[in-house]
């Protein structure tokens, strides 16, 4: 009877829900300035603040842990995205939080899928400021935000491709509330 006790917790711990995974700041807060490379936007080869220079516009901000085939598709799908709503003064970026090893991979992915939307890294990487203002859990594939007037409506993490519906939901409802 005694080893069936010691054996019942780890058995309930195997059973038992991972913790929900969060990453990036909460729903309500405030987006804050963070300096990105842009290697595709209008900035291209600057340092920008894409949270600055879209303001209060309605926007998603779109932080990728690394370059991925599974990378590649959710930002084709962001840019579809804005492709489908920029009439409506919507905005998206793109930001790989590896650094600048990702360089090449985004203007090449720009370049192969002819996008529009802004893509950019952290300068430093996993170590850049960024990661630790936005709060980035180095765990997760992705984070999206979607914000307007520079306030967080939807934070939605760790999505795959065939997810990016919840992205576009959020971001619907978000565009259905701004006039």
């Amino acid at each position: 009877m005694k080893t069936k006790l010691l054996i019942l917790p780890f058995l309930l711990a195997a059973v038992a829900p991972a913790a929900d995974i969060i990453s990036g700041p909460p729903v309500g807060a405030t987006t804050m300035s963070i300096p990105v490379s842009d290697v595709t936007g209008p900035y291209k080869g600057q340092l920008i603040c894409y949270v600055c220079d879209y303001d209060k516009a309605p926007d998603v901000l779109a932080f990728f842990r690394d370059t991925s085939d599974d990378t590649a598709k959710e930002i084709i799908q962001l840019n579809d995205l804005y492709l489908k709503n920029k009439s409506r003064k919507f905005k998206a970026v793109a930001m790989i939080i590896a650094g600048e090893s990702s360089k090449q991979w985004l203007q090449d992915l720009s370049r192969s899928a002819h996008l529009e939307i802004p893509l950019t890294y952290f300068r430093k990487g996993p170590k850049d400021a960024a990661v630790r203002v936005y709060n980035l859990n180095p765990a997760v594939a992705n984070t999206f935000l979607v914000s307007v007037d520079r306030s967080v409506v939807a934070n939605i993490s760790d999505i795959r491709p065939d997810q990016f519906n919840r992205v576009a939901g959020a971001t619907s409802e978000m565009l259905a509330s701004v006039r």
